[in-house]
C-alpha cells in the first residue's frame, strides 16, 4: 500500500534546522501544546506536494514559510526546504523525469527564477521509496525562487501533479484537511458546495473541451458569416445578371427565330405563287372543257324528260284501273298468318324436346329397375344355396362330433390292455432319460465349446483388425484436435476487438441518445417559452392596437399610406423622448381620406380584429401653435419636438397633431424651472403637463412601437430563444443521423459478435466432440487390446477342454444306442401301435370338427348379408316404379300437346296456302304494268334531278372561269416582284410550314423584339461567371454548415457526458454522505440539489436528521452538528476518490467526547484502506491510533518531534 515514509522539513515555518519525522501506514496522531508547530506538518505536506497555495498554509506570502530566524540573521539568501518520501510497495508507478523548474504560485513580479545547485538531495534509502522536494529560497530584497524535484531531478508542478495523480493524489481533493476547510464547507454558499462536486466529477476537464469547441465553433461562425456577406452580394449581383440574362437569351432566341422564318417567308411566298399560277391555268383549262360538256348533256336530257312524262301519264292511269289496294290487304293478313304460324311452330318444338328429354328418362329408369330385379334374383339364388351350404355344414358338423366320441372310447378300451407295456416303457425311457442327462451337457458343452472357439478366433481377428484401423484413425483425430485449439486460441482476439468495438459503439450510442432526450426536453422548455412570450406580445400589440393596424396594412386597402411611427425619422439621442412625448398616438393609421377611414373601420368590424383609429389627411385639424422665441434661451432647452422630426410636408399636420406643443429639454432638473408653463419632456422619457403632473421612473417596458421600425421589433429574449431553437433543430437533426448510423452499426457489430461468438461456440464444440472421440477412442484402443489378451487365454483354455470331451463322449454314445434300440424293439409290439394310431385319429377328428364349425358359423354370416342386399334392392325397385310412373305421365301429356299444336299448325298452313293463292292471282293482273308504272317514274325523277344539278354547275363554272382568269393576272404580277428577293441559296423549308401562319408569327416576332431593346448582351458571360463562383461559395457554406452541426453535436455530447459524470459522483457521494453521516451522528441525512433538472444552476444543500431531532438543514444545526455533517461530507467525498493517505488538522475540536469517539473509530476503520494522520489534542483520538507524534517547542526555541510512540519499536527525534 502507496503511504507517506518520511517527511523532512528544513527551516520550514517554526522547524528549524532540519527536522526529519518519520510516518508508518494506518492511523497516526500528532499532538501536542497549542503553538507548538504541530500543524505545520501538514503544512509542509501541502507546501511540497503543491496541493495549496499559501493563504491555505496560513501564510500571505511564500517567503512567510521561511524559520523566522533563519530573516533576522541577515543572509543574503535564506531558504527552507521539504522532502516528502512515499513508500510505493508494490505499485506500479512510471517515474517521469523533468528539467524546468516553475516558480511559486504567488511569485513576486521583481523575483528572478534559478536553477538550483548541485547540492545534496535526499535519496530513496530503496527502489520502492519514491520522494518530492519543494525549495523556497528568499534574497534579501524579498524576490524569491520555488523549485520542485522528483528524486533529486528538478520538475514543474504540472509535471508532480501529473505524477500524484498516477498515486490517486489530487490537487482538488480533500488529501489535506485543515482547519478552516470544516469551517469552509458550513459556511460556503450552496453553489459553491456544489463546485466541490464538479470538481470530483471532472467536470472543469468537460467544460474545457466545451470553451475549445465553441471556440472552434465561433472561428466556424466568423468565416460562415463572412462567406454569406459575399453570397449576398453576389445572389444580388445573379438575380440582376439573371434577369438580364434572360431578357438577352430571349432576345437573341427571337431574333435568329425571326431571320430564319424571313427567309422562309420568302421561299414560301415564291413557291405559293408558281404553284398557283400553274393551278390556276389548268383549273381555267379543264373548266372550258366542262362547260362545253355539260351544254350537250343538258341537250339530250330535256328530249328525254319530255318522253318520260307522257309516258308516266299513261301508267298511272292503268294501274288505278287494275285494283292495286287489294293487293296491299291481301299482303297484310299473309303477313300476319305467316307469324301466327311460326309461333306454334317454335311451340312444337319446345313440347317435342320435352317429350324426347322425358322418354329417354323413362328408359333410362326401367333399366336401372332391370337391373335391380336381375341383381334380387342373384341373391336369392345364392340365397338358396347358402341354405343347403348350411344344412350340410350342420350335418357334416354331427358327424364328425360322433366319429370324435367313437374314437374316444375306442382308445380308452386300448389302454385299459396295454398297461404291463407301459411299464417297460417306462424303465426303458428312464435308463435313457439318466444317460442323457449326463450325455446332454457333455454335447452341450461340446458344441458350446466349438462354437466359442470359433466366436473368439472370429474376435481376435476382428480386434487385432479394428486395432490396425484405430491406431491411425486415433493419430489423425489428434493432430485436428492440435489444429482445432490453435483455431480456437486465435479466433479469441478478434472476438474481443469485436466486443470492445461494439462497447465502444454502444456507449457512444447511449451518449448520443441521452443528448437526444436532453435536446428534446430543452426544445419543449424552450418552445413553451417561446410561445408564452409570444403570447404576451399578441396580448400587449392587441391592447396596443397594433394588432387592428397590422390588418390594415396587410389588407391591401388602397390610400392606407402607414402608420404614424413609420413616416417620420428621429435622431436616435431623440428617439426615446419623443416616442414617450406621442405615446399611442404613434400606432395611428394615416390614410388619404375619411373614407378610406370608415372603410378600414368597416374592415376591422367584419373581421373582428379590435379598434385603430385612423387620421385622414383632408380632415386633420391640427392646432396651429405659436412657438416662444425665449425657450431658446431657457437653459437645457432643446426644441421643440414637432421640429425634431424629419417627414414629408404632407404629413406636417399630422406630426403636429400627435406632438402638438411639446418641448424637449436635457433633464428634469433643467425642466421644472419651466413646470406649469409648457408639456415638457426630457431626454430620459420624463413627461411633465401643463397642470404639473410629472411622470417617470424606471422604463422597463418601453413601446413596442418606435421610431425607424415598422412593427414591433422581436425582443433579445425572443431571438435568443428562437437562436437556440434552430441550433437544437439543426443538432437533433445531425444527432438523429448519428443515431441511425450508429444503430446500424450496433446491429452489425453485435450481430458479426454474434456469430463470432457462435462461430468459437462451434468450434468449441467441435473441439470437445473431437477430444471425447479421441477419449473414447484411446479407451476403445486400450479396451480392445486388453480383451484381445483376454480372449486368447480363454481360447488355449477352451481348446484344452474340447481336447477332453472329443476323448470321453463317444462310449456314452454307444450304450445311449442300445438302449434307444431295445425301446424301438418293444413299441414295435402290436399294442403300442394300436394306441398310437388311434391317439393320432382322435387329433386328426378334433381338427376335422373344428374346421367344419368355423366353415358353418361363416356360412350363416353370408347368408345374413344376402337378405340385407335384398331388401336394399327391393326399396330400390319400389322407388324405380314410382319415377317410371311420373314419368309416363309426362309422357302422355306432352304428346298430348303436341297433337293438339300439330292440329293448329295445320290449319294455319291451310289458310296461307288460300292467301298465297289469292295474292298470286292479284299480283298476276296487276304485277307487270305496276312494275312498268314504277320504273318510268324513277327514270323520269332521275332525268329531272340530273337537270336541274347539271344547270347549277354550268351556272358556277362560269363564275369560277372568271375568278380565276382574274386570280391568274394578279400571281403572275406577283411573281415578277418576288422573284428577285429570293435569297440565295435557297434555304430548307419544313414541309408542314404554312406561310399564312408563318407571316403571323413574323408579325408578332418584330413587335417582340422591338419591344425588348435595349438589350445587355454582355449579361450572359457575366451571368455564367457570377454563378460559378456562387455554386463553389454555396459548397463551401454547406461544408462549414456541416462542420458547425458536428460541433454543436459535439458541444451536446460534452455537455450530456458532463452532466452524466456529475449525476455518477452526486450519486455515488450521496450514497457515502447517507451511510457515513448514519455511523456517525446515528441519524440519517442526504445531499439534496436545489434543481435536479439543471444541477449546474443550482446548489447542493446538506440535508440531516440528528437522533431525536427533526430534519434540519446545514444553516439550521449546532456547532458540533454543523462539523459532524461537514465531516461526513469530507468523508464521502474521500470514499468517492480515494488517496493513499489523509491528514485532517483538529477536525475534532468542534465535538463532543461521544462524537469524537465516533469519528475515531472512523478513522480507525478507513485506515485499513489508506494512511490517517491525524493533529488532534482529544484523548479519545488519541486512543483510537496506532501511533503517536509528540510535538512541542519550547520558548523561543525551534519545534521539536519528542518522541513517537510505536507497538512495537521505538525512535525518538
Amino acid at each position: 500500500m502507496v503511504h507517506i515514509k518520511r517527511v523532512e522539513l528544513t527551516n520550514f515555518k517554526s522547524f528549524g534546522g532540519t527536522t526529519s519525522v518519520p510516518l508508518l501506514p494506518e492511523f497516526t496522531v500528532i499532538s501536542g501544546p497549542n503553538g507548538s508547530g504541530k500543524s505545520n506538518i501538514l503544512d509542509a505536506l501541502l507546501f511540497c506536494l503543491g496541493l495549496a497555495s499559501s493563504k491555505g498554509m496560513r501564510a500571505d506570502r511564500l517567503p512567510d514559510l521561511v524559520n523566522n530566524t533563519q530573516t533576522a540573521k541577515g543572509r543574503s539568501t535564506i531558504e527552507a526546504s521539504v522532502t516528502v518520501t512515499f513508500d510505493l510497495g508494490d505499485e506500479d508507478f512510471s517515474r517521469k523525469d523533468a528539467s524546468q523548474s516553475e516558480e511559486g504560485g504567488e511569485e513576486n513580479p521583481h523575483s528572478d527564477t534559478q536553477t538550483l545547485p548541485q547540492s545534496p538531495l535526499p535519496t530513496p534509502h530503496s527502489p520502492k521509496d519514491w520522494s518530492v522536494t519543494r525549495r523556497l529560497r528568499v534574497t534579501h530584497q524579498g524576490t524569491y525562487t520555488s523549485n520542485y524535484y522528483i528524486n533529486g531531478e528538478a520538475c514543474t508542478l504540472t509535471d508532480l501533479h501529473e505524477q500524484l495523480n498516477d498515486l490517486r493524489i489530487y490537487p482538488e481533493g480533500y488529501n489535506v484537511v485543515l482547519q478552516g476547510d470544516v469551517t469552509s464547507i458550513i459556511s460556503m454558499n450552496a453553489r459553491e458546495r456544489r463546485e466541490i462536486i464538479d470538481e470530483l466529477a471532472g467536470v472543469a476537464s468537460f467544460d474545457r473541451k466545451i470553451n475549445q469547441a465553441k471556440g472552434t465553433l465561433d472561428e466556424v461562425k466568423d468565416k460562415e458569416d463572412s462567406c454569406r456577406i459575399v453570397e449576398t452580394e453576389l445572389t444580388s449581383q445573379r438575380d440582376r445578371l439573371s434577369q438580364d440574362r434572360a431578357k438577352a437569351e430571349k432576345y437573341q432566341k427571337l431574333r435568329t427565330e425571326f431571320l430564319e422564318k424571313q427567309s422562309w417567308e420568302a421561299v414560301l411566298s415564291w413557291r405559293t405563287l408558281q404553284a398557283q399560277q400553274e393551278r390556276l391555268a389548268n383549273q381555267i383549262q379543264s373548266g372550258d372543257r366542262t362547260s362545253t360538256e355539260i351544254s350537250t348533256q343538258l341537250t339530250t336530257l330535256d328530249s328525254q324528260i319530255a318522253q318520260k312524262t307522257v309516258e308516266l301519264d299513261e301508267l298511272n292511269r292503268l294501274v288505278k284501273a287494275l285494283g292495286e289496294e287489294e293487293v296491299l290487304a291481301v299482303q297484310s293478313t299473309l303477313a300476319t298468318q305467316e307469324a301466327e304460324r311460326k309461333q306454334l311452330q317454335r311451340q312444337q318444338s319446345e313440347l317435342e324436346a320435352a317429350f324426347q328429354e322425358t322418354l329417354k328418362r323413362l328408359e333410362q329408369q326401367s333399366q336401372e329397375v332391370q337391373q335391380y330385379r336381375v341383381s334380387l334374383g342373384e341373391f336369392a339364388g345364392q340365397e338358396n344355396q347358402g341354405t343347403q351350404l348350411i344344412a350340410s355344414l350342420q350335418q357334416e358338423r354331427d358327424e364328425a362330433r360322433q366319429c370324435l366320441e367313437s374314437s374316444r372310447e375306442a382308445a380308452a378300451e386300448i389302454a385299459s390292455a396295454s398297461e404291463a407295456w407301459v411299464q417297460q416303457q417306462t424303465a426303458l425311457n428312464r435308463q435313457i432319460d439318466t444317460l442323457l442327462q449326463s450325455l446332454e451337457p457333455q454335447r452341450t458343452e461340446q458344441a458350446q465349446l466349438r462354437e466359442r472357439n470359433n466366436q473368439l478366433q472370429e474376435l481376435i481377428q476382428e480386434q487385432s483388425l479394428l486395432i490396425e484401423r484405430d491406431e491411425p484413425n486415433l493419430a489423425e483425430k489428434q493432430a485436428e484436435c492440435t489444429r482445432l485449439e490453435a483455431e480456437f486460441n486465435a479466433s479469441s482476439e478478434p472476438i474481443q476487438n469485436l466486443a470492445q468495438t461494439l462497447t465502444a459503439t454502444d456507449q457512444e450510442l447511449v451518449i448520443q441518445q441521452e443528448t437526444q432526450k436532453r435536446l428534446l426536453s430543452e426544445q419543449r422548455e424552450k418552445q413553451r417559452s417561446l410561445d408564452k412570450l409570444e403570447a404576451q406580445v399578441a396580448a400587449q400589440q392587441e391592447v396596443q392596437g397594433t394588432q387592428a393596424s397590422k390588418v390594415i396594412l396587410q389588407s391591401g386597402m388602397p390610400g392606407v399610406c402607414g402608420l404614424v411611427v413609420q413616416l417620420g425619422k428621429v435622431e436616435p439621442r431623440y428617439q426615446l423622448a419623443l416616442e414617450i412625448c406621442a405615446g399611442g398616438r404613434l400606432g395611428h393609421i394615416v390614410v388619404e381620406d375619411d373614407s378610406i377611414a370608415a372603410a378600414g373601420i368597416e374592415l376591422l368590424k367584419q373581421k373582428r380584429a379590435g379598434r385603430a383609429t385612423f387620421l385622414p389627411l383632408n380632415k386633420i385639424n391640427a392646432s396651429k401653435y405659436v412657438q416662444d422665441a425665449t425657450l431658446r434661451y431657457a437653459n437645457g432647452f432643446v426644441d421643440y419636438a414637432v421640429n425634431l422630426v424629419e417627414c414629408d410636408r404632407r404629413y406636417r399636420d399630422i406630426f403636429n397633431y400627435v406632438l402638438g406643443n411639446t418641448v424637449v429639454f436635457d433633464s428634469i432638473e433643467q425642466a421644472r424651472k419651466q413646470l406649469g408653463l409648457y408639456r415638457i419632456v426630457t431626454l430620459q422619457g420624463e413627461l411633465l403637463e401643463t397642470s404639473g403632473a410629472m411622470t417617470g421612473g424606471s422604463n422597463t417596458q418601453r413601446s413596442a412601437l418606435r421610431f425607424g421600425t415598422v412593427e414591433a421589433g422581436e425582443s433579445d429574449e425572443v431571438i435568443a430563444l428562437k437562436s437556440r431553437l434552430n441550433e437544437i433543430e439543426r443538432v437533433l437533426e445531425r444527432c438523429g443521423e448519428a443515431i441511425n448510423t450508429l444503430s446500424v452499426r450496433s446491429k452489425r457489430l453485435s450481430q458479426e459478435v454474434t456469430e463470432a461468438r457462435q462461430a468459437k461456440r462451434e468450434q468449441q464444440l467441435q473441439l470437445e466432440q473431437l477430444q471425447k472421440e479421441i477419449k473414447t477412442l484411446t479407451t476403445q484402443l486400450e479396451g480392445t487390446r486388453s480383451h484381445l489378451d483376454q480372449n486368447s487365454e480363454k481360447l488355449t483354455v477352451a481348446q484344452s477342454r474340447l481336447e477332453i470331451l472329443d476323448r470321453e463322449l463317444p462310449g456314452q454314445e454307444h450304450q445311449l444306442q442300445q438302449l434307444r434300440q431295445a425301446l424301438s424293439e418293444l413299441e414295435a409290439s402290436q399294442t403300442p401301435s394300436e394306441w398310437q394310431e388311434i391317439q393320432a385319429t382322435i387329433k386328426t377328428q378334433e381338427q376335422q370338427l373344428q374346421q367344419r364349425e368355423t366353415a358353418l358359423r361363416e356360412a350363416e354370416q353370408r347368408l345374413k348379408n344376402l337378405e340385407n342386399q335384398q331388401q336394399r334392392l327391393q326399396e330400390k325397385i319400389e322407388e324405380g316404379k314410382q319415377r317410371i310412373g311420373e314419368y309416363q305421365t309426362q309422357q302422355t301429356s306432352c304428346r298430348d300437346a303436341i297433337d293438339r299444336v300439330s292440329t293448329q299448325i295445320t290449319a294455319i298452313s291451310t289458310q296461307i296456302k288460300e292467301t298465297r293463292a289469292k295474292l298470286s292471282e292479284l299480283e298476276a293482273n296487276l304485277g307487270q304494268e305496276k312494275q312498268k308504272r314504277d320504273r318510268t317514274e324513277q327514270e323520269l325523277r332521275s332525268a329531272l334531278l340530273r337537270q336541274q344539278q347539271l344547270q347549277w354547275e354550268l351556272e358556277k363554272l362560269q363564275e369560277t372561269q372568271q375568278t380565276r382568269a382574274e386570280e391568274l393576272a394578279a400571281v403572275r404580277e406577283q411573281l415578277q416582284i418576288v422573284a428577285p428577293e429570293l435569297p440565295s441559296p435557297l434555304p430548307e423549308v419544313p414541309d408542314k410550314v404554312d406561310l399564312e401562319e408563318l407571316q403571323k408569327e413574323l408579325r408578332s416576332l418584330a413587335k417582340r423584339l422591338q419591344a425588348m431593346e435595349p438589350v445587355n448582351m454582355l449579361a450572359l458571360e457575366e451571368y455564367e461567371r457570377t454563378s460559378n463562383r456562387l455554386q463553389e461559395l454555396t459548397e463551401k457554406l454547406q461544408t462549414l454548415e456541416g462542420e458547425r452541426t458536428e460541433l454543436l453535436l459535439r458541444i451536446e455530447n460534452f455537455t450530456t457526458l458532463r452532466q452524466r459524470a456529475f449525476k455518477e459522483a452526486f450519486d455515488a457521494v450521496n450514497e457515502n454522505f447517507q451511510s457515513i453521516f448514519a455511523t456517525l451522528s446515528e441519524g440519517d441525512g442526504y445531499l439534496q440539489l436545489e434543481d435536479p433538472e439543471d444541477p449546474f444552476s443550482s446548489g447542493l444543500n446538506l440535508v440531516a436528521h440528528p437522533k431525536g431531532k427533526p430534519v434540519q438543514r446545514l444553516a439550521s444545526m449546532s456547532g458540533g452538528e454543523k462539523s459532524l455533517t461537514a465531516l461526513s461530507f469530507i468523508f464521502a467525498l474521500q470514499r468517492y476518490r480515494p488517496s493513499p493517505f489523509y491528514a485532517f488538522d483538529e477536525v475534532d475540536m468542534f465535538l463532543d467526547g461521544a462524537n469524537v469517539e465516533r469519528l475515531a473509530k472512523m478513522i480507525k476503520q478507513q485506515a485499513q484502506q489508506a494512511q490517517f494522520i491525524v493533529v488532534s489534542l482529544r484523548r479519545p483520538m488519541i486512543e483510537s491510533a496506532e501511533r503517536t507524534i509528540g510535538v512541542t517547542q519550547a520558548r523561543g526555541a525551534y519545534t521539536q518531534v519528542l518522541g513517537i510512540k510505536l507497538p512495537s519499536d521505538h525512535t525518538s527525534a
